[in-house]
């Protein structure tokens, strides 16, 4: 598969990259280990 953008974590900084691509018309893949939300959030 081809994506414009690959992100590495689906904490807030990725998320935010994601969308800012997807409102472009990227083709997005986000590549998270476990939860999405990132450390500051879960246990900030």
């Amino acid at each position: 598969m081809d994506y414009d953008l690959i992100v590495i974590g689906g904490g807030t900084a990725g998320m935010n990259a994601a969308k800012a691509a997807h409102k472009l018309g990227a083709k997005i893949a986000i590549v998270e280990e476990d939860n999405f939300a990132g450390t500051c959030l879960k246990s900030g």
